[in-house]
């Protein structure tokens, strides 16, 4: 199930489309999923590939053994290619406070990925959904890599709100919100695509 293209039918997915589409992301999650073996794409140095998706959201779902979403990215021809993007496990991410609604089929995100040796693979690191925020503020869910008390965590916690849609007792996923101002602000200090959620110490720059 590699040929991911954008699908043809605009707006709301039909019945049957929704259906096989849900039936691939399970297909597609079941084995990565399992015992945890993601097949992590290394660098030299062997540490996980980190990398940014500009796209639109095609799915999103919290299904089992771990949520899921196809995110359709252009490639240097203009070609929409889907990316499934894994997440938690449904149960984990129900009591963090995530759901089927956060996102729509359509909406614009930026999205930060640990890269799969499996092309058009990725496991989630954060999530950037563009307007989904109050007063036309982005949302910013960060995940593996960072959750936790991270310096990407402390940097995001010192700089930004919360959201307050996600527990934060489970010291997993947390939600800020960036407005435009707080936008500027993260890209000066830290450039780069979502450069305020990569593993770069900012102590040495303040």
């Amino acid at each position: 199930m590699s040929d991911f293209r954008r699908h043809s039918g605009q707006g709301t997915m039909g019945g049957l489309a929704a259906a096989m589409w849900l039936g691939a992301l399970a297909a597609w999650t079941l084995p990565v999923a399992a015992h945890h073996s993601f097949p992590a794409l290394l660098t030299e140095d062997g540490e996980e590939v980190i990398e940014v998706l500009e796209g639109t959201v095609r799915v999103f779902r919290i299904l089992n053994p771990h949520g899921a979403m196809i995110v359709d990215v252009p490639d240097e021809t203009g070609e929409a290619e889907g990316w499934l993007i894994e997440l938690s496990p449904a149960s984990q991410l129900a009591r963090e406070g995530w759901n089927d609604e956060m996102l729509d089929p359509g909406d614009p995100v930026s999205v930060a990925i640990y890269r799969s040796r499996t092309p058009g693979r990725a496991r989630i690191r954060a999530l950037l959904m563009h307007g989904k925020g109050e007063g036309g503020a982005d949302r910013l869910l960060v995940s593996y890599g960072i959750r936790g008390d991270t310096p990407v965590m402390r940097r995001l916690r010192e700089r930004v709100p919360t959201c307050g849609i996600i527990d934060q007792s489970f010291e997993r996923t947390e939600c800020f919100r960036i407005d435009a101002e707080a936008a500027r602000a993260l890209a000066e200090e830290f450039p780069g695509p979502m450069g305020y959620v990569m593993p770069i110490e900012p102590e040495t720059t303040r």
